[in-house]
């Protein structure tokens, strides 16, 4: 599908709480197309030594408001695909609610896990959500069931945990990670020759 100025849809990536990095780079290559990444920090990767220390600093500073802003902005008002993953995934949520959304985006959103917080809001396009099935803060059944809709598809990946797509998380798994690739390069390939 083309936008309103004639240009192919585009593939933008929501990056998690490590930013950009060369695993989400090749996931993304793997994906086709040419990805357009965004990122809760400026430049390659995370700025903070560990996982936790970039959640406390994502929280204090510019948070899934401002990602989501930065998403609409790269977005620009015109139909994309977009990938996200954790706080990438839940800006994303917050995106697809807002007027910046194009009615034909699609999303695929991978443990975004703080749609909890969010589970109000009514998507103006496609989403399918993936959650993890073992999250610590809360339980991914009710949220899927929660926010499940015409135009949201949710699924609770079996024997997951959050970080499952991404080799850097302590709940990275391989062999789902292959699976749920393999879907999501079928779900892109099917977008972006719109």
């Amino acid at each position: 599908m083309t936008g309103e100025n004639g240009r192919a849809r585009r593939l933008l990536v929501a990056a998690d709480i490590y930013g950009i990095t060369p695993a989400l780079r090749a996931l993304a290559a793997d994906l086709g197309g040419e990805a357009e990444f965004l990122s809760p920090w400026e430049g390659e990767g995370s700025p903070f030594a560990t996982e936790q220390d970039s959640h406390a600093a994502f929280v204090a500073g510019p948070g899934l408001e401002a990602y989501a802003e930065r998403i609409a902005m790269a977005s620009a008002g015109e139909p994309v695909m977009l990938v996200g993953f954790s706080v990438g995934a839940t800006a994303a949520w917050l995106f697809a609610a807002g007027q910046h959304c194009h009615p034909d985006c699609r999303l695929v959103l991978f443990y975004g896990s703080r749609i909890r917080h969010y589970l109000d809001l009514r998507p103006r396009c496609r989403v399918e959500a993936i959650f993890a099935e073992h999250e610590a803060a809360f339980d991914p059944q009710a949220v899927a069931a929660a926010i499940a809709s015409e135009t949201v598809r949710t699924e609770v990946v079996p024997d997951s945990a959050h970080g499952f797509m991404n080799a850097l998380s302590p709940g990275y798994d391989a062999a789902l990670a292959g699976r749920q690739l393999a879907a999501l390069r079928t779900a892109t390939a099917e977008v972006l020759s719109l």
